[in-house]
This record gives structure tokens, sequence and C-alpha cells, in this order.
């Protein structure tokens, strides 16, 4: 596995480190990244945990509303062209938080935070992947997802320390030209060969008829409630650890140590994970990939010792970086190269849509007196339920039509 790995990285480097260098720049509108800068949003705009969470909430639902559209203009441009679109509008959306004025303006900059970021960024770094390798798209994806991995333990430590020294506008001032720069550098990477637009504007219509009915087509609708399971619950937990914690009886430490090897395990399981989506197929390895997740839930549920908080995390991480790889892959076997951008811009929406969700429903949950711990055994048991739904997606011939 190590030298499949090897040969294919030293054949294909420039494509991939294309591909991680994007997936970095996104987590300037990732959760994760957003959240360092909490404490400062609450203090300078006079906001409760549930003013900055609504605001934050509001911005990640009207991006998702926004990328089932934006996210099919990369077919009609070349990549290139639409990778400095998408980071014009992150680094626009870093410099909009910088200058903000008032909370409301920056409910405006989380929208065009996501949208660019977690939206659209990721969306480019997946498509153009996976075009570029259709018969190596588990291997492909799963280095390329090792780019937000290396971000994770990288940029929330320069972000704290550039904030303590120069305040968090200035901060959010060094993350506009921090994009600019870092997508400038990915564009070295990028092959010029082949970098031609996928269709022709002329043929928008008949198009946007094809993209309508991409919310009929039951391959989709059969393979959306798996897909979207771990955006929403891996991201439902993180929100709300502070307070799972104080139910179990936990540490916070411990919690922080767990997120850690979450990220660990994550980076590690997309290595693993990518030959044997190539090796399988992700249609035969779909039922299967939320089983860690549906077991760490179950866990979470019953037991209360420390050792639990780890092990949980573990198990969502290799469900979660399964996922992320076996996703597009899986479009790609579905739909075809042709229908990936159309395809992948919906499930991306509902991925951003299910990640601004969880942490508002389970909360409200949590507020009508659910605990974490009886909403964990509904997320497994929901997992289960899922997994079994996908039992039902079959093949279309001459899947590259829809």
């Amino acid at each position: 596995m190590v030298k499949a790995y090897a040969k294919f990285a030293k054949e294909n480097w420039e494509q991939l480190l294309f591909g991680a260098l994007l997936m970095a720049m996104s987590s300037f509108g990732q959760t994760f990244f957003v959240s360092i800068s909490g404490t400062h949003f609450r203090r300078e705009f006079g906001l409760s945990d549930g003013g900055l969470g609504a605001a934050y909430a509001v911005g990640t639902l009207a991006s998702a509303m926004t990328l089932t559209w934006a996210g099919r203009l990369i077919d009609y441009t070349t990549v290139r062209r639409f990778t400095w679109s998408v980071s014009f509008l992150l680094a626009f959306a870093c410099l909009l938080v910088s200058i903000s004025p008032n909370y409301i303006l920056l409910a405006v900059a989380f929208y065009f935070l996501r949208l660019g970021g977690q939206g659209l960024m990721t969306h480019t770094a997946l498509t153009a992947t996976a075009r570029a390798f259709p018969q190596d798209a588990g291997k492909a994806l799963g280095v390329i997802a090792l780019g937000i991995s290396a971000a994770q333990g990288i940029l929330p430590f320069a972000t704290v320390l550039i904030m303590d020294t120069w305040g968090w506008r200035a901060g959010w001032l060094v993350n506009a030209v921090c994009v600019l720069v870092g997508v400038a550098f990915a564009l070295r990477f990028l092959p010029v060969a082949g970098d031609t637009p996928l269709r022709s504007r002329r043929g928008r219509t008949s198009t946007e008829k094809a993209f309508v009915s991409i919310w009929r087509d039951p391959r989709l609708l059969l393979t959306l409630p798996a897909v979207l399971a771990s955006p929403f619950i891996v991201t439902g937990f993180f929100f709300h650890q502070a307070r799972l914690a104080e139910h179990k009886g936990w540490d916070i430490a411990t919690m922080a140590g767990s997120i850690g090897a979450f990220a660990i395990v994550q980076a590690v399981s997309l290595i693993l994970i990518g030959p044997i989506v190539d090796r399988f197929g992700p249609k035969r390895l779909l039922p299967f990939f939320l089983i860690p997740q549906a077991m760490g839930m179950a866990l979470l549920a019953v037991a209360s010792s420390p050792l639990v908080a780890p092990l949980y995390m573990l198990l969502m991480a290799i469900s979660a970086a399964f996922g992320s790889t076996l996703a597009t892959a899986l479009w790609v076997e579905l739909f075809g190269t042709k229908e990936l951008a159309k395809v992948r811009s919906a499930v991306e929406a509902g991925a951003v849509l299910a990640s601004g969700a969880s942490p508002i429903v389970m909360g409200l949950l949590t507020d009508a007196g659910i605990p974490l711990s009886h909403q964990a055994f509904g997320c497994s048991l929901y997992s289960v339920a899922a997994s079994l739904v996908t039992l039902g997606v079959r093949p279309r011939a001459g899947r590259d039509e829809i």
C-alpha cells in the first residue's frame, strides 16, 4: 500500500498538491477556524453565545442555499479562473470580518466565509481532483484531504499568536492576505493541459432542467441520509463538547485531547481508506462506512468513563474520513465525471446545511431536557437506518447522462 501511494503521489504530485493546498485554504471558512475568534466577536459586539451562534447559523444556511447554484459554475469556466474567483470571494470575506462595525455585517461576513471556504474552496479541490483521477479517486481524494488535517494542526496556533500580538481585526486582515498568497502558490502546480470548460454556456438552460431532475433521482435520495450523517453528528457534538463534558463529569482537557486524537486518526484513516475505496468500489462500501460512528454514538450513550471521550472521537474520525473520501468517488461511479460538479454542489450544500443546523437542533433538544447521551443513542440508530437505506442504491446504465 505504501509503495502504491508513493508511486501514485510521485507521478501526480502537482495535481495532488494543488488540491491539498486548496483544502488547506478552505480552513478560513471552516467552523474549527472561525470559532477561534468567538470570544473576540462576543466581546466586541456584545453578543451572547446564542446571539453569536444565531449569526453564524444564518450565514451558514444562506451559504448552503447559494452553493447549489454557485458550485455548478465550475463547469462553465476553467478550474484556474474559478479558483481565482473563489479565492477573491474568501479573501473579501476575511476582510469584511476585519472591518465589521456591528454584528449584522459580521453575519454577512459569515455568509461569505462559509460560501467561499467550506463551500466553494472545498468543492473546487474535490471536483478538480476527482475529474483528474476518475479511476483512482479514492487515493487522490484521501491524499488531498490531508491538506485540511495539516491546517487543523497549524493554523489555530498561528492565528492565536497573531491575534494576541496585533489583535483579532489585524489577524483577519492577515487571513485575507494568506488566502490570496496560498491560492496563487497552489495554482503554480495546476497542470495547464486539459484545463478547459466542461460545458458551453449555450447549454445552460438544458443543464438547469437536468439539475432539477437530480433531486428526483433515487440514487441521490437514497445516499444523502448516510452521506450527510457525519457532517451533522460530528459538528453537533464538537460544538456542544463543553456541555457534553459537563453532563458526563469529564474534564475539558480530556475533550481537548480527544479532539487532537480525532485529527490524527482522521489523517491516518484518509491514507488507509483511499486504496480500499479504489479496490472495492464506493458503492459496495457505502452501507458500511457509518458503522464505526454508530458504535461510537452507542458507546457515548451508555457509558460515562473518561476513556469513552477519546474512544467515541476515534470511531467518529474513521467514519468521517471514510465518508469524505467515499462520497465524491461515489458520485463519479453513479453519475460520471460529466455530472460531478452538478451533483457535488448539491451535496455540498446539504453538508453545509447539516453542519449549520446540528448545533441549533442539539441545543434546542438539550434545552428541552433531552441530554446529549440520549441524543447520541438517537444518532446511533439513525446511522444504522441510513446505512440500511443505501442498500437500495443501484447504478444506472449510461451514468454520464441524467
